[in-house]
């Protein structure tokens, strides 16, 4: 069994979103398994000011308060525990601000620029 079947991603560059920059800068470096194969194109919301449940993440998009969003798709808890072991304080902010939406089962989406596929 292949521990990354869609592939992996290294993040290079700080990537777009809503957490402190310190925290997203944290991801430079890191190499991340996809939760899917290449570059996918949705609609999501921001981590800090979307929705904290999946019914609130209906009744938002049901009011059109999805926003597009274009990139590679990582689990987000899978993602905050491989961040915790090069940089426990960013994975502890993500835990201590955005806990419900990292231990739900959802995902990132880490936008192109910020990536680089790895072979």
């Amino acid at each position: 069994m292949t521990l990354a079947p869609h592939g992996r991603v290294k993040i290079i560059a700080r990537p777009a979103g809503e957490a402190p920059e310190w925290v997203r800068d944290a991801w430079i470096g890191l190499t991340l398994p996809l939760a899917c194969a290449g570059v996918r194109e949705t609609l999501g919301f921001g981590v800090v000011t979307g929705p904290r449940s999946r019914l609130g993440e209906l009744w938002a998009g049901l009011r059109g308060r999805w926003s597009p969003v274009s990139g590679y798709v990582i689990e987000a808890d899978l993602a905050v525990e491989l961040l915790g072991f090069v940089r426990p304080d960013a994975a502890g902010w993500w835990r201590d601000n955005v806990g419900a939406v990292v231990a739900s089962g959802r995902t990132f989406v880490f936008d192109t620029a910020a990536c680089a596929v790895v072979a």
